[in-house]
């Protein structure tokens, strides 16, 4: 019984390593997430900025 826990925990947890890889949430994903999301940012305060001069 104890072996079949450690099995099916051991299953389990592949799973959500492959579905963390489908889902695109690697290092590589995430260097261009925070790419995107650091030019969005610096898009956002130039417009800010203008509007406010």
């Amino acid at each position: 019984m104890l072996i079949l826990c450690f099995v099916v925990f051991f299953a389990m947890q592949t799973l959500v390593l492959f579905c963390c890889i489908a889902a695109g949430n690697d290092p590589v994903s995430q260097a261009i997430s925070d790419q995107e999301q650091i030019e969005f940012l610096r898009n956002w305060r130039e417009c800010h900025n203008a509007a406010n001069k």
